[in-house]
């Protein structure tokens, strides 16, 4: 294992980058990463390093995490095949949505919805939107809430394309037409935040994704994207060529709660945000932390911290997943980042790297890009953000 710093890679470790670039900023995902990382990737082995992967362009890239689908995109961008797997339901509609191809007549069709049919809303018999946690019209004012299911409802209508666009585009403002406030893991009620009116800000999000649309310059390959388990790809053995992903972190955020609003307008149903949980890695304190046969890496740590030893031998399997599907000289790339649980700093990045090694990979890399401090009495610790590089 080595490790090295690279200080220019920790802006790109976050979704700020991406906020503003066509396509990717869609739809605002904080957990995400900018899409020079994916370029990163494909070009690492350069003579600013010294370990070398294979030097050509990837034919296939694989993000088992894919979010919102930097690298689905990014790939697409460069006529890469890739394939996308993620838990979420809510992920792989945006990353589907966001690299589909679309034609002339989809672009016009949503314009048309904007500009005429959006007028002629009615709000009567509006489907019940249900949320686990609360009832969602405690969030919305009662005519941005009337208002967004009307849309909901008038979307269905539309044509596949046609209606991905504007379901997407609805979904992206939620939050700026609630007063409800994402904090880390927690959803607020913020009862002095202004919600902007929900047909002036989807318009809005509307005119941008088809301005972004109409200035496209690439069409290259259309991402599989699946609904599914990193722990158990159903991707063949040695068929990829690089692997591009960002696991979540281990702080205890369920982001089926998070998103969860999202969710559940998508699927108008509360009972989806249960199936993610069952698919995803154990990051987050749940029903079911205990481990029988804990990662050796992690010692006594797991045992201590339920949701520590749940977690990485989660990740264990995924690593594994990871091993078999690349194929031979090729390398993953692992975003991740060190934590502090319970007042206690677990070293993350180190211990995927002494898994990957156990599993197989050779010659990893931790490649520190960002370096924190956290508070953690009685002492401040100094914490990091890396990406792991494991080459088969």
């Amino acid at each position: 294992m080595k490790i090295t710093m690279d200080n220019n890679l920790g802006k790109l470790m976050t979704f700020e980058l991406s906020k503003d670039k066509p396509t990717h900023g869609w739809f605002w995902y904080k957990e995400g990463f900018a899409p020079e990382i994916v370029e990163y990737a494909i070009n690492y082995g350069n003579k600013i390093h010294t370990h070398k992967c294979d030097s050509k362009l990837p034919e296939i890239i694989l993000d088992p995490f894919c979010g919102v689908g930097t690298t689905l995109l990014t790939a697409k961008q460069k006529n890469i095949l890739s394939i996308g797997v993620d838990a979420s339901q809510l992920a792989v509609f945006i990353s589907k949505t966001k690299t589909d191809d679309y034609a002339e007549e989809d672009i016009g069709a949503v314009e048309i919805f904007v500009t005429n049919k959006l007028r002629s809303l009615k709000n009567t018999n509006l489907q019940k939107w249900q949320f686990e946690l609360f009832d969602p019209r405690a969030v919305f004012p009662k005519r941005n809430y009337n208002q967004i299911l009307a849309i909901r409802e008038a979307i269905e209508q539309e044509e596949p394309r046609t209606r991905n666009l504007l379901l997407l585009a609805l979904l992206s403002v939620l939050p700026q037409a609630s007063i409800m406030l994402k904090d880390g893991g927690v959803l607020k009620i913020k009862k002095d935040k202004l919600a902007i009116p929900a047909k002036d800000v989807f318009k809005r999000k509307v005119k941008r994704m088809v301005r972004e649309l109409r200035e496209r310059d690439y069409s290259g390959y259309t991402p599989e994207v699946f609904i599914g388990d990193a722990r158990a790809l159903e991707t063949p053995t040695e068929s990829i060529d690089l692997i591009v992903t960002s696991p979540p972190y281990l702080n205890n955020i369920d982001y089926s709660k998070v998103y969860g609003i999202e969710l559940s307008l998508l699927h108008m149903s509360k009972a989806e945000a249960e199936e993610v949980r069952m698919r995803a890695i154990r990051s987050f304190i749940g029903k079911d932390m205990k481990v029988n046969e804990m990662p050796e890496e992690v010692g006594e740590l797991g045992n201590q911290i339920p949701i520590v030893g749940s977690y990485f031998k989660d990740m264990e399997q995924a690593i594994m997943e990871m091993f078999r599907v690349l194929s031979s000289g090729s390398c993953a790339h692992v975003i991740v980042s060190n934590s502090i649980i319970h007042n206690t700093h677990v070293i993350v990045d180190e211990i995927f790297a002494e898994m990957a090694e156990r599993i197989g990979f050779s010659d990893v890399e931790i490649i520190v890009g960002a370096e924190r401090v956290a508070d953690v009495r009685p002492q401040k610790v100094k914490t990091r953000e890396s990406i792991v590089v494991m080459r088969k």
